[in-house]
């Protein structure tokens, strides 16, 4: 099929979508055709994936790989974050710190908690894309070929050092709670046959973690972060967890 011409399938998913409502299936038709035109590279299906994304609804699932692929052609801004367009719908954000004194780290510490909830998600994805694969039990993660050991006994440091305060909530019953973000993409890495099918490319989910993880330990760790870093987190989160929900085979669990 033309890359010009829109699947009916995917067509037919964003003309039934309440999100849509009111609109003719000529403005969609122009809408997509601009989105097209706009990102030189990308298939009319990943531009009518595009548009369901920006009025907030999903057809992902029913692009090929090639559209897909095409995706990674989306406008680049100059500092080199791909360019994603609000929806409409105005996004939450964290109530903005009030403070009855003076200081200089209120908009800061706003700035920061602000993209706390994209790091949340990031890394709780992850753990439930490693949970489907492998099952909840702790069999796997003891198995070196699977959980390096380095990452396990990190682990239990982390258990370890929690007991010191019984008042506080476990974080939960299985090790992988105890692990951050670095250690869950290299559970992915080390796994990674199992792990293809959703992610596609290795090498681009290493250059997104790798963006992730310093930024993730600046708000961690209460370090002020810059506009683009925070645009970069909410951008590589984005992406990642697109692939993860647009794929079909994640109830697929692995035996070892």
């Amino acid at each position: 099929m033309s890359r010009d011409i829109v699947n009916k399938k995917i067509l037919d998913k964003i003309m039934s979508n309440p999100k849509i409502r009111g609109m003719l299936l000529q403005s969609v038709r122009n809408a997509i055709s601009d989105i097209h035109k706009n990102n030189h590279g990308i298939t009319m299906n990943a531009a009518a994936s595009e548009f369901a994304r920006r009025k907030e609804f999903n057809v992902y699932r029913y692009l090929s790989e090639a559209d897909k692929s095409s995706l990674q052609h989306l406008k680049i801004t100059d500092d080199g974050i791909r360019e994603i367009v609000p929806a409409k719908r105005k996004q939450r954000k964290v109530k903005e710190l009030r403070v009855e004194f003076e200081t200089q780290f209120a908009s800061e510490a706003y700035n920061n908690a602000n993209i706390y909830p994209y790091i949340y998600i990031l890394e709780n994805s992850l753990r439930t894309v490693i949970f489907n694969k492998f099952g909840t039990d702790i069999k796997w993660w003891q198995n070196e070929t699977v959980v390096a050991k380095g990452i396990q006994d990190y682990s239990k440091r982390i258990q370890e050092a929690e007991k010191k305060y019984p008042w506080l909530k476990k974080r939960g019953e299985h090790p992988i709670f105890y692990v951050g973000l670095f250690e869950l993409f290299k559970i992915v890495e080390k796994n990674w046959q199992q792990f293809r099918n959703i992610f596609k490319d290795l090498e681009q989910l290493r250059a997104w973690i790798k963006e992730c993880v310093p930024i993730r330990n600046l708000v961690a760790h209460n370090v002020k972060t810059r506009d683009k870093e925070r645009k970069r987190i909410e951008t590589n989160t984005d992406y990642i967890c697109r692939m993860v929900e647009g794929c079909n085979n994640l109830k697929t669990k692995e035996k070892f």
